[in-house]
Formats: structure tokens, C-alpha cells, sequence
């Protein structure tokens, strides 16, 4: 019997589940803790993904934006940071895979090639691993690692306006130029835009036409 890695019950296997074990994985959450993330529904501002009346939210409005668009998957309610604190915080590696089915859906048609959002080498250190890489890896999707972040005080220390006056921290790591046209940026949680949109900045300096982006909360 396979358990939850969230509150550890027994994870219920579905008839259709059972008929094609040879082809899927099984299941690492129950369908009770999966309840917990709640879908963003919209309508949604056309370029960070937050929920808005108006086409283009209010954050966005006036901004300077280089990321062209995100688009996030659940909200960062409560059970969502209690989940990010087992998962990068206290170092529960495992728990990663828990997004695998729904990265993989909307994936599926994604043509663009995926850059996941790097953490310094210190961080890495720190933590044992690279959160967006380690959800990538755990839902067996490709990515390449083109962009390097070099050290600064955690972003969870930081008020909003700090991080939108956030310095560039990220350099290109990949080729001269990059040979990509359209690229899609990976991370676990979009707050202020910053970080995605300094990583936009250095994508298309590389020469990079349209960067979006993907996240899993918001």
C-alpha cells in the first residue's frame, strides 16, 4: 500500500489506474491533500497570471516587463506554504513529485524549451538541492540550465519593495548567444514578478524573442 507524502494515509489506487500500472506512476498523494491546492479559476491578468477583472492587473500596470507572460497553477494558500516549508525548508526532497500529473498536462503541447530558475551555489548548499530543478527532475521533464544566480539574502526576508528594486542577480550560462526563439522559465512561486523578470531581462539579452513563464503557485 503506497502512503500519502503529505499526511502519510493510504493513497487509494483508481480502476483505471490499476488496469495500466505497467504504463503510469503510481500515485504519491491522496486525493484528500490534492484537494488542498486550490486551482487559480480567472479571469486572470494576461501577464502575471493573478486573478484581475481587467486584462492587465494593477501590479503590472506601469511596469517595465521583459517576461512576456507567467502562468501559475495553484494559489499560495495556507496548505501551500505549510507544503513549500516541508519541501524547501526543512529538506523533504520527495515531496517534489507531487505536482508530476499536473506539469506533465500542461506541458504536454509546450514546445518551448524549459529553464528552470537557479539558486546560488551557498543556497544550494544549504538546502541539499535546487527546488525547480528537483520538481522538474521528479516529474521526468527536460530542462536545460542556461542561467546562474550569484548570492543574496533569501527573498522571504525581503518586503515587496525590495524585491521590485531587487538588482540583477542572474547571468547567462549558455552559449554566446542563445539559439532559442521561445523559451519557458520554471519556479515555484510567483510573488513579486522580480525574479522572473530579471531572468526574462538576461534570456533576451541573449537573444531570446519571448520568454513566459510557468510556476506552481501564486
Amino acid at each position: 500500500m503506497i502512503s500519502c507524502l503529505l499526511c502519510s494515509q493510504p493513497v487509494k489506487q483508481t480502476a483505471s489506474w490499476e488496469i495500466s500500472w505497467l504504463f503510469q506512476s503510481p500515485p504519491v498523494c491522496c486525493e484528500t491533500c490534492l484537494a488542498e491546492f486550490e486551482k487559480l479559476r480567472g479571469p486572470l491578468c494576461t501577464i502575471c497570471g493573478k486573478e484581475s477583472v481587467e486584462p492587465i492587473c494593477e501590479d503590472c500596470q506601469d511596469r517595465t516587463h521583459f517576461l512576456d507572460s507567467n502562468k501559475s497553477i495553484y494559489r499560495y494558500n495556507d496548505f501551500a506554504k505549510e507544503y513549500m516549508k516541508q519541501f524547501k525548508f526543512q529538506g523533504d526532497y520527495e515531496v517534489g513529485a507531487i505536482f508530476k500529473r499536473a506539469l506533465r498536462q500542461y506541458l504536454a503541447e509546450k514546445k518551448q524549451k524549459i529553464i528552470p530558475i537557479p539558486v546560488s551555489e551557498a543556497r544550494k548548499l544549504e538546502r541539499g538541492f535546487n527546488q525547480t530543478t528537483a520538481i522538474l527532475k521528479q516529474s521526468d521533464i527536460i530542462y536545460e540550465e542556461l542561467l546562474a544566480k550569484r548570492h543574496t539574502e533569501k527573498q522571504s526576508k525581503k518586503t515587496k519593495k525590495e524585491r521590485l528594486a531587487a538588482e540583477q542577480v542572474f547571468s547567462f550560462v549558455g552559449k554566446e548567444a542563445c539559439e532559442e526563439t521561445e523559451v519557458l522559465l520554471f519556479d515555484d512561486i510567483y510573488t513579486t514578478g522580480s525574479t522572473l523578470n530579471l531572468a526574462a531581462q538576461i534570456l533576451k539579452e541573449a537573444g531570446v524573442e519571448k520568454v513566459s513563464a510557468l510556476t506552481i503557485f501564486r
